[in-house]
């Protein structure tokens, strides 16, 4: 793209945080970005993005769950998927992009990796932290040559997305009973104790305190 032609870059989110930073920055940067707008994820997503017609969507990992036919929709379209995730977890990134998204970036990465995943996917190419591209090279290969995971990483392997979420809340709110973290997830406490319950059951371990310091040690906060 060039400065006469930029990349249009579109936010499905409705996180005004992300969205603020994001606007911000493109508009800061001396790269030809351009803000195209934002949507929430809902039944009119697609039409807005048919309206603005940007060349690649930002979307928020935790939204993905309620989006899954958006990676499809946005391929069929010629649109590049870029996922923030706030997680360094390997084995979820990889979820994401076995889901359909073109790239996966964690949230804390520098501004400059921002942008150059940004023009990467906008340019109909895959974008990989080098962690993640060696993992999934590996696993395609097989063999001798794939590092077999640890059984920790095989634990974490098997909790769903609401379930990280879980644990990502719980580890920033450590002291919060199980009625305030209903509260900040919008549900309710008893399905919050039948998370953690199997939460502490998949991950092998025995109340809050070692979850919380096992999600530290693994990025899952």
């Amino acid at each position: 793209m060039t400065p006469q032609n930029p990349i249009r870059v579109f936010a499905a989110t409705h996180n005004q945080i992300t969205i603020w930073g994001l606007k911000s920055l493109l508009e800061a940067s001396q790269k030809p970005l351009q803000w195209a707008g934002s949507h929430p994820i809902d039944h009119n997503l697609m039409n807005e993005i048919a309206r603005k017609k940007p060349h690649i969507v930002v979307c928020d990992a935790a939204l993905m769950d309620a989006a899954q036919e958006l990676p499809t929709q946005l391929h069929e379209q010629g649109i590049g998927l870029l996922v923030l995730s706030p997680s360094r977890d390997l084995s979820e990134q990889e979820t994401l992009v076995r889901a359909g998204a073109k790239g996966v970036i964690h949230m804390g990465e520098a501004a400059g990796t921002l942008l150059g995943a940004i023009e990467q996917v906008a340019d109909a190419r895959l974008w990989l932290s080098p962690d993640l591209a060696n993992r999934m090279l590996y696993r395609a290969i097989g063999g001798p040559l794939a590092p077999k995971a640890t059984p920790d990483e095989t634990r974490i392997g098997h909790l769903t997305r609401r379930e990280r979420h879980v644990i990502s809340t719980l580890t920033r709110n450590p002291e919060a009973k199980a009625f305030t973290l209903g509260t900040l997830l919008e549900i309710s406490e008893f399905t919050v104790r039948n998370h953690l319950s199997i939460i502490y059951r998949k991950l092998a371990l025995r109340g809050r305190a070692a979850l919380v310091i096992f999600a530290n040690r693994h990025h899952l906060a």
